[in-house]
């Protein structure tokens, strides 16, 4: 649980670094709003995430092959 909350920590920083770097470039060139607003999202949604305590989504392993016969295709073709 630390690590994520460390992970989400380092997030949520480099999300302020990002808006920032970006917000004083704005002037010269408009287009630089985007990464701005990105970084903002990027530190809401790990602050959201250290706030409700969230864990990563874990994907369940797959299961075997049930079969008996690992080369099924080499079967077929013999009968």
């Amino acid at each position: 649980m630390e690590r994520w909350y460390k992970l989400n920590l380092g997030f949520g920083l480099f999300g302020i670094l990002i808006f920032i770097a970006s917000m004083m470039f704005l002037k010269k060139m408009p287009l630089f709003l985007l990464p701005a607003m990105f970084g903002i999202g990027v530190t809401f949604k790990s602050l959201k995430n250290i706030y409700k305590k969230e864990q990563p989504i874990v994907n369940k392993k797959s299961k075997k092959f049930e079969y008996g016969s690992t080369n099924r295709k080499k079967n077929n073709k013999n009968k």
